[in-house]
């Protein structure tokens, strides 16, 4: 099976420092177009809540009906539509995440991407999970919680909506494996991707405080700068000078957030040279300064 070229499809731009994670309900009618085919970063589900589904991953196609959930993985080309036969409204949760950002250790982000994406190729059945395949678990009950969290926007709401999609994912692994897929061998199997590649990311959060060059990364995995950055980015869907600003931006947004700390202080805790380093940066990623985000959020 050829999958399809991402080059000819529509590719969604989500601002992933500021929105890491999105919970919500689509609902299509008579009039509705649906979704067409595009590709992202992020890992999505869908669940039908009330209506037939069709999406499409690649080239195999799929019709859901209540209580069914479908999952793409990061940067497959995917589309959804109400069914061609059905007459109704459509109702389906939608979750999408950048795995970088789930509370869990780097394994078990790699797993889960590497998991769904090698399972797919195998039987692209393996990513459509029927009504009766998830009855052991409180599916409708962790969406509903991840959507009221994410609306009411509570401190912490991300860690609870994270537990919950976790939760989700490791029981899909369950169900995996209750089909015969051998998820051990799948995970620890030789893939393009070379294994300290994983453990960089864990360096790089310890050591963000401290100077980073992307070629001394790259020879501390043993690779030429040219093979660690295209292998970088296909692993963690962004560049490695990204990842270290994205790294100590969230740092420094939690010293803002939590402590009384200058930003000469936070500036020097999270490798920045100087203030207005900081604050450039910050200003990039977040779309205003240090300052205004702390106040935005009172």
């Amino acid at each position: 099976m050829e999958p399809i070229n991402k080059k000819n499809v529509f590719f969604q731009y989500i601002d992933r420092l500021n929105t890491p994670l999105e919970v919500f309900i689509l609902q299509e009618s008579d009039t509705s177009t649906g979704v067409g085919p595009h590709w992202h970063y992020y890992l999505e589900m869908l669940y039908v809540l009330h209506g037939e589904l069709k999406a499409q991953c690649d080239n195999d196609f799929y019709i859901l009906h209540p209580g069914d959930l479908i999952l793409f993985y990061p940067q497959a080309v995917h589309s959804m539509h109400r069914a061609p036969d059905y007459t109704g409204e459509v109702h389906y949760f939608v979750i999408m995440i950048d795995l970088n950002f789930l509370n869990i250790t780097n394994e078990y982000r790699t797993r889960f991407s590497k998991l769904f994406r090698i399972a797919y190729q195998q039987n692209p059945d393996y990513i459509h999970f029927c009504r009766h395949e998830l009855q052991e678990l409180p599916i409708l009950q962790l969406l509903t919680h991840s959507l009221e969290e994410k609306r009411r926007h509570d401190y912490g709401y991300d860690v609870m909506i994270c537990s919950d999609i976790a939760s989700i994912l490791t029981y899909l692994m369950r169900c995996l494996k209750q089909k015969g897929v051998d998820t051990d061998t799948i995970i620890t199997a030789p893939d393009d991707y070379d294994a300290s590649i994983y453990s960089i990311s864990k360096y790089i959060e310890q050591h963000c405080g401290e100077p980073l060059r992307v070629h001394e990364l790259a020879q501390m995995c043993g690779m030429s700068y040219s093979y660690f950055a295209k292998l970088f980015r296909e692993t963690y869907n962004q560049s490695c000078k990204e990842y270290i600003e994205f790294t100590r931006i969230n740092k420094a947004a939690d010293l803002l957030l939590f402590t009384n700390q200058d930003l000469t202080y936070i500036s020097q805790e999270t490798g920045f040279a100087d203030c207005s380093h900081l604050i450039r940066t910050f200003k990039k990623w977040k779309g205003m300064t240090p300052k205004q985000w702390k106040k935005s959020l009172k």
